[in-house]
């Protein structure tokens, strides 16, 4: 049967970052099955994920259960199911030994399931603290969880918190960025949580032996805040 669908379509529909991530997910791809213009198949990931993907006169149809999927988007798992009917199957022996360790891992996510999250936790630290590049791999999971812009999110203001104890400099442009945010939005319970993240900025600052950049830095952002008498009365309550 005639593709209904190009690559350039599976790039579009999911963007470039979730494309290569499909390119990548090839090798797990399995058990795929046409029928009509229906195309379906199991990708394996942390879970058996199942893809569907059709014809519709607007154009292609897909659906996915993996959480991405759920919520609509043409994730990963679809581009992948979707090449893989362009391309054909990888070699053989390489994609049964990927599936093969692919449901290695859903069994063993299952597994982990069971323990609670400080379990969890105290594993994965004894299995990091003999293996250095455990330890990398780890760190930069993390920081994939921090997502770039304007305003700080939850998780990258914890890591920044985490990471002030012994690392303070790579903390302040956080907490900064947090706090000039706060300020931003123009109310008074925001500008209480400026005031509170001043004191984290200035122990970072502390711990770097760089008090006088602190003091520079609020006295700043008072002159230019002067005008904001809500925001000067949550900093004089902390001291600031």
């Amino acid at each position: 049967m005639t593709a209904f669908f190009s690559k350039k379509d599976l790039e579009r529909l999911a963007g470039p970052r979730a494309y290569q991530r499909g390119v990548a997910s090839v090798p797990a791809v399995d058990s795929l099955g046409t029928s009509g213009a229906e195309i379906t198949a199991t990708v394996y990931g942390s879970e058996p994920w199942q893809v569907r993907l059709d014809r519709r006169p607007a154009g292609l149809d897909y659906s996915c259960d993996c959480p991405r999927g759920m919520i609509g988007d043409f994730c990963r798992h679809c581009v992948a199911v979707g090449l893989v009917y362009l391309d054909g199957p990888v070699t053989k022996t390489r994609s049964a030994e990927f599936v093969a360790a692919q449901r290695e891992i859903a069994g063993l996510r299952r597994l982990l399931g069971i323990l609670d999250r400080e379990d969890l936790i105290n594993l994965l630290l004894d299995c990091a603290h003999d293996d250095h590049d455990l330890r990398r791999h780890l760190a930069a999971r993390v920081d994939e969880l921090v997502t770039p812009g304007a305003d700080v999110n939850d998780t990258e203001l914890r890591l920044a918190d985490v990471r002030a104890l012994t690392d303070p400099a790579s903390a302040i442009p956080v907490y900064k960025k947090h706090i000039e945010a706060r300020i931003a939005a123009r109310n008074r319970r925001d500008y209480a949580e400026a005031a509170r993240y001043l004191q984290h900025l200035k122990a970072a600052y502390q711990r770097l032996h760089r008090k006088s950049e602190a003091v520079a830095y609020i006295e700043a952002l008072r002159a230019a805040n002067a005008r904001k008498h809500n925001l000067l009365e949550e900093l004089a309550k902390r001291g600031l």
